[in-house]
C-alpha cells in the first residue's frame, strides 16, 4: 500500500491510480486502471474545488489569527497557549503546502510541480499530521500532571520550548524514509508524470505504513483516552469532601472544566476526520477489488476531504469555548458588520496581572477580618456593659 494513501499522513490516494500499485495482474502497463475510467462531470469538480479552496483559506486566516492572539499578547503566552501556536502552525502547513496541490494531483491524475515538490509535499503532510497528534499528547499529559499532581512542579515556558523542538525533530525524523522513497514517474504511452513512493519491497512499504498508522493514530489515541479518562473521573467524578472547599474551588474547577472540554473535543475531532480514510485505506489494502466500484473515486474524495478538513475547526473550537480567543476574534474581526466588538479596557485581551489579583484579594480579606475583629471588640464591650 503506498504511502499516499496513508490516513494519518493525509495522503494523496492517486498512488491506488496506477498501474505499479494495483495488485490485479489484470490489467497491463499501458491500460487504465479502475479508478481513472470514471472522471468527474464538471459540476462536482467544481463543488470540489470549492470544498478544498474553502478548507486552505479558513485554515491559513483562522490559524494565523490564532497565532497573532497568542503572540501579540504577553498575557496570552502560557505553556498551553504555545503548544496551541504548534497546532495552529502545523495546520498551516498542511493548508498551504498540501491541500490544494493533492487536490490538483487526483482530479488530473498528472503532477507537474517537480521531484523536488513532489518529496516536500509527502513530507510535510506526514510532519504536520504527527506534529498535531504528538502535541495533543503533550497537552494532554500537561494537563494530568496539573490536575492529578497538582502540586508537583508545572512545566515552565523553556521546557514547553523543549518539548515542541522533540515534537518536530520526531516528526520530521518518521516522516523522512517517506520522503526519500518519493519519486516521479512517466509511464509508456503517455505524457501523464505520477508522483509516488517507490520502495524496494512491498513489505518494506507495508512494515513503514503499518507503523506509521499505529505511531500517528491508534497509539496516541489511546493514550489520549486515557489520560483524559483519568483527568474527567478526576474532575468531574470526585466531590471535594466540605463545604468550605467545595466553595472555594469551585471557580478554579469549573476553569479546568472548560479547558479539558475543549481539549477533548479537538481530540474527538481529529479522529473523526481521519477515521473514514483509515478504514478506507484498510480496506483498499485487504480487499484491493473494491477499486472496481465505479463511483470509488466521489469515496475517496469525500474521505480525503474529510481528513483535510481537521486543519479548519481548531481556530473555532477555541474562539466557541474559550472567552479569551473569543474576545481576540472579535477584535481582529472587528471590521465586520455582523461582529460586536466593545472593549472593556484597552487592548484586545488586557485584563488585570494576577500579582495584582491577589494584592487586592489580600488586602479585602486584611479589611473584612478588621470589621469583624473591631465589632466583636465593640460588641463584646457592649455586653459587659449591658451585663
Amino acid at each position: 500500500m503506498s504511502t499516499i494513501l496513508r490516513v494519518a499522513a493525509q495522503y494523496n490516494f492517486t498512488d491506488y491510480l496506477w498501474p505499479d500499485n494495483i495488485t490485479d495482474n489484470s490489467f497491463e502497463a499501458d491500460q487504465q486502471p479502475p479508478m481513472m475510467e470514471y472522471y468527474q462531470p464538471l459540476w462536482l469538480q467544481v463543488i470540489l474545488a470549492i470544498l478544498y479552496a474553502c478548507t486552505s483559506v479558513l485554515a491559513v486566516i483562522g490559524n494565523l489569527v490564532v497565532c497573532y492572539i497568542v503572540l501579540g499578547n504577553p498575557r496570552m503566552r502560557t505553556v498551553t497557549n504555545y503548544f496551541i501556536v504548534n497546532l495552529a502552525i502545523s495546520d498551516i502547513l498542511m493548508a498551504v503546502l498540501c491541500v490544494n496541490l493533492t487536490f490538483y494531483y487526483s482530479i488530473n491524475f498528472h503532477w507537474p510541480f517537480g521531484i523536488v515538490m513532489c518529496a516536500l509535499v509527502m513530507y510535510i503532510q506526514m510532519v504536520s499530521v504527527s506534529i498535531s497528534i504528538f502535541t495533543l499528547v503533550a497537552i494532554s499529559l500537561d494537563r494530568y500532571v496539573a490536575i492529578i499532581h497538582p502540586l508537583r512542579p508545572r512545566m515552565t515556558k523553556r521546557r514547553a520550548f523543549i518539548v515542541i523542538v522533540v515534537i518536530w525533530l520526531l516528526a520530521g525524523g518518521i516522516s523522512l524514509p517517506a520522503a526519500i522513497n518519493s519519486k516521479i514517474e512517466t509511464y509508456p504511452n503517455s505524457s501523464t508524470i505520477s508522483c509516488s513512493e517507490q520502495w524496494a519491497t512491498d513489505q518494506q512499504r507495508s512494515i513503514y505504513t503499518i507503523s506509521l498508522m499505529i505511531i500517528q493514530y491508534f497509539l496516541p489515541l489511546l493514550i489520549l483516552s486515557i489520560a483524559y479518562s483519568i483527568i474527567g473521573y478526576s474532575i468531574w467524578g470526585r466531590k471535594p469532601p466540605g463545604e468550605r472547599e467545595r466553595h472555594r474551588d469551585a471557580r478554579q474547577a469549573e476553569s479546568k472544566k472548560k479547558l479539558v472540554k475543549m481539549f477533548a473535543l479537538i481530540v474527538f475531532i481529529f479522529a473523526i476526520c481521519y477515521l473514514p480514510i483509515h478504514t478506507f485505506i484498510l480496506l483498499l489494502d485487504h480487499h484491493p477489488q473494491i477499486q472496481m466500484f465505479h463511483f470509488i473515486k466521489v469515496v475517496y474524495f469525500a474521505v480525503h476531504w474529510t481528513a483535510m478538513s481537521n486543519c479548519v475547526y481548531n481556530p473555532f473550537v477555541y474562539c466557541w469555548m474559550n472567552a479569551k480567543f473569543r474576545n481576540g476574534f472579535r477584535h481582529v474581526f472587528r471590521f465586520l458588520p455582523c461582529v460586536h466588538y466593545t472593549p472593556k479596557e484597552k487592548g484586545p485581551l488586557r485584563r488585570v496581572s494576577t500579582y495584582t489579583t491577589h494584592v487586592d484579594s489580600f488586602k479585602m480579606t486584611l479589611r473584612k477580618e478588621n470589621s469583624v475583629s473591631r465589632y466583636s471588640t465593640s460588641h463584646g464591650r457592649n455586653s459587659m456593659h449591658y451585663y
